[in-house]
Parts: C-alpha cells; structure tokens; sequence
C-alpha cells in the first residue's frame, strides 16, 4: 500500500491538512515575558512532521497555504494574531522560515531510506537542519527588525529556544519515521520520486 505511487490531489490535500494542524496548535504559546518578545509554540513541531512526512514541495505548500490563511487576516499566528503586521512584524522571519525549512529540510531528510536505523539519521538530519533555516532567517529578521547586533538576536530570538525545539525534535523524529514506515500513503513512501508537483 505504501509503495504505491501518490497523486498530486492526494498531496495538496496533505498539505491543507498540515497547514490547518499548525494553524490550530500556532495560537498556543507561551510568552516569555522580558526575556524574549518571541513566544514558545508548538509550531515547529509540526514543521519537523511536515519535513519528514510531505517531503519538500508539499511540506513549503503547507507552509505556504498557512501563510497565506494568516496574511489574509486570520487568527493562526501566535496568540491569536493575524494580518499583515504579524506576518511581517518582528516574528515574520520564523513564519517565513517555516516554508524555507520544509524546502531545504525535507530535501535532506528526502525518500524513506532503505532500513529504519538510516531512516531515521536521514529524519533527524533533515529537521535539524530545517531548525537552523528557521534560526537563520528568524534571528537576522528579528535584528534587522529592533535595530540589535545578529550576537543579541540570536540570544533573544534562539538561545533560548534551542533546547525546547531540541526536545520537540526528540518526540517528533521518532513519530514520523513511524509514520513513514506505516501502510500510510505518504509522499515520502511511493515510488514516484520527490519531484516538483505538475
């Protein structure tokens, strides 16, 4: 059943399906008070999943129709924000790095490997590397946006999350290659190869 190959409607249906799941979890957050004006969420736990589970292109659609639900001004973003002054206030740099990370991770973390113990090397890989895209463009946002040294963005804006998103990693990794390895129809799991949608 998994190997069979996916269908682009199938697909676009997974990615609304992800882009609903982080808009439901993204208004649960945590404020940090005077340490960080950048709250903890659930977010990137769904970002890993989509990473491991959609493969590139349909894990940035999710993103991206997610994007798209908050700049048209509903409320998916932390604490229950919305519009175009979220998207592209100080925050904007995370929820634009959430499409960049499916991209670039779910190109590494790619097809499911040939054994389980490969499969999830090539997991963990992949979303830690969709971790540091988020780090990356979310810190030199951040700075750019308060007028701080890239030093003190990324104290306030990721030092202080590393070890929470390490452990989403630690919970997500082995839920998705669970997932991948199930009778589940993925795009992640066929034998069509992981190209661009047609």
């Amino acid at each position: 059943m998994g190997d069979q190959p996916y269908s682009r409607s199938r697909g676009i249906a997974l990615a609304a399906t992800f882009a609903a799941l982080i808009s439901v979890v993204s208004p649960i957050s945590i404020p940090l008070g005077p340490l960080t004006p950048v709250p903890i969420t659930l977010q990137v736990f769904i970002v890993y999943l989509a990473i491991a589970l959609l493969g590139p292109w349909y894990g940035t659609l999710s993103m991206a129709i997610y994007l798209l639900l908050g700049a048209a001004g509903l409320p998916v973003f932390a604490g229950l924000s919305g519009g175009g002054s979220t998207l592209f206030g100080y925050e904007g740099g995370y929820l634009f790095g959430f499409a960049a990370a499916c991209l670039l991770g779910g190109i590494v973390a790619g097809r499911r490997a040939e054994t389980n113990r490969s499969d999830t090397f090539r997991v963990t890989v992949g979303s830690l590397v969709g971790l540091a895209v988020i780090y990356a463009i979310g810190v030199a946002w951040l700075s750019n946006y308060f007028g701080w040294t890239l030093s003190k963005g990324f104290a306030l804006g990721a030092l202080t999350f590393i070890p929470v998103d390490l452990v989403k990693a630690v919970v997500a990794v082995p839920v998705a290659v669970r997932l991948r390895w199930s009778n589940l129809q993925l795009p992640v799991n066929t034998r069509r190869p992981l190209a661009a949608p047609r």
